[in-house]
């Protein structure tokens, strides 16, 4: 035999099985109340007959064993007369089964043959179709043996079941198109957040990610669920305008340095093959355009996996003291025009576990962008402390500065307050970008501070406690 659930076709709507299984419940539930009901019902009525007709039979056996004679008791029918009741019959029969007189109240006395009982009996029959309680009791006086017999036609108890039956079947017809309406109405409420979902992505399908789901005031499950689907789709839209947004970048900055190699590359091969100083600058330039273009890619794809694919690799204890010491020195020596003071608030056993050259590239990025705005005011400061909690980098330039309207857009990918300016300088307005995507793998964050005109400081901070699957450790 097939399941309820097998017989359900496989492509039908999620409303309409809710519908289904909900009316199915709501009709199960009904129609087990209503049995359970007409079984208490039954019974009852049942109990009721036999107690009727016990309480009748413990009245005439009382009343008939204060007879003296067989005489009193022909006369004490007037009495049982008066204690009958509607559809009964009361009978006394003598010993040898005849019968001394009947009362009867739309009961035939040839439903029932007359018999002299040895023992006290309450039984059911349907001699006639009808269904009839037949209660016998011996009783003994003076001068008489015989049986008291009491016939109950259980007409009205027919009737009563007849019409609970007739009002179960109505009832539950009623019940089964009531119970497809609720099940209806109850999917409808469940399914009003998602069916409002499935709306609103229809919305963006059309006309673009900007759509969002309206929340309920009630706070369910349906309101979480349309909770997660607006941030993901904030997330969802943050994500392509960002990609968006670096597919136009990149295509501006790789364009320049494009157009200029195809320039040069025209010229050499229009006359410049001829005219080696004209052939020696435009592959000069050529070359350094090519180099931009290799940097620029390199950052790229620094970006895009985050020179994390060492995720498996076990990292070591650094001593920080000494990489920002050498990087220091480094950029003293290719600038010896720049004063760069270094204040480390740190000891020499000071460890993180962290990516040597991730670190290295970190402070390079910020210490060469101090360079390249800084080129007024030659000074630069570098300050390396840590607190409980975390390591903490404060790099200072007092060079162009930024405005305060930029300073939120600087980090992102290919921006540049001033691109004509960054682009002679030689940057690509990727090394911020990169700078953050090293320290959001270390759950590190980066802020920049500055007054334009004045002065700029960017402070990055590495947390030193254990923090993911990345160790950190203070010595």
């Amino acid at each position: 035999m097939k399941s309820v659930k097998a017989l359900l076709p496989k492509s039908i709507k999620i409303k309409w099985k809710l519908t289904f299984w909900a009316a199915l419940l709501i009709l199960f539930l009904f129609l087990s109340y209503t049995f359970v009901q007409y079984v208490v019902i039954m019974k009852w009525v049942n109990n009721h007959e036999r107690q009727t007709i016990q309480k009748n039979m413990e009245e005439i056996y009382a009343y008939l064993l204060e007879a003296d004679s067989e005489q009193e008791i022909l006369e004490s029918k007037a009495y049982i007369d008066i204690l009958n009741e509607h559809h009964q019959l009361i009978r006394i029969v003598s010993e040898n089964n005849s019968v001394l007189f009947t009362i009867t109240n739309k009961v035939p006395k040839n439903w029932v043959s007359s018999q002299s009982a040895l023992k006290e009996e309450l039984v059911e029959m349907s001699p006639k179709g009808d269904r009839l309680l037949v209660y016998r009791k011996p009783f003994e006086v003076t001068g008489f043996k015989g049986t008291i017999e009491i016939v109950r036609n259980l007409e009205n108890f027919e009737s009563l079941i007849n019409q609970i039956t007739t009002l179960v079947i109505i009832t539950g017809l009623v019940a089964i198109i009531l119970s497809f309406v609720g099940g209806r109405i109850l999917s409808f409420q469940l399914l009003k957040p998602i069916n409002s979902m499935i709306r609103t992505m229809k919305s963006i399908k059309e006309n673009g990610l900007n759509k969002r789901v309206n929340i309920d005031k009630q706070h369910d499950e349906m309101t979480e669920l349309g909770i997660m689907f607006n941030e993901l789709m904030d997330n969802l839209e943050t994500s392509f305008q960002q990609q968006q947004q670096f597919v136009e970048d990149a295509s501006h900055e790789l364009k320049t340095p494009l157009t200029i190699i195809h320039g040069h590359l025209s010229l050499i091969n229009r006359w410049g093959k001829d005219n080696p100083q004209t052939l020696e600058r435009s592959l000069n330039l050529s070359l350094n355009e090519t180099n931009r273009l290799i940097r620029m890619v390199s950052e790229l794809l620094t970006l895009s996996r985050g020179d994390f694919s060492t995720s498996t690799a076990v990292l070591e204890d650094i001593k920080i003291k000494g990489v920002v010491e050498d990087v220091v020195e480094n950029f003293l020596t290719l600038n010896p025009d720049y004063n760069i003071s270094s204040s480390i608030d740190i000891s020499k056993d000071f460890t993180l576990k962290i990516f040597k050259n991730h670190l290295e590239q970190i402070i390079i990025i910020l210490l060469d962008n101090a360079i390249k705005y800084s080129k007024n005011k030659k000074e630069i400061e570098l300050k390396v402390k840590h607190s409980e909690n975390s390591l903490a980098i404060e790099i200072k330039d007092y060079g162009v500065g930024i405005p305060e309207e930029d300073l939120p857009l600087v980090i992102n990918r290919f921006y540049r307050v001033d691109k004509a300016r960054s682009r002679k300088n030689g940057g690509n307005g990727l090394g911020l970008a990169i700078a953050k995507r090293l320290l959001e793998y270390y759950k590190g964050s980066i802020e920049i501070q500055s007054v334009y005109g004045e002065w700029t400081k960017v402070i990055i901070n590495i947390p030193l406690r254990k923090d993911s699957d990345v160790l950190f450790r203070k010595k």
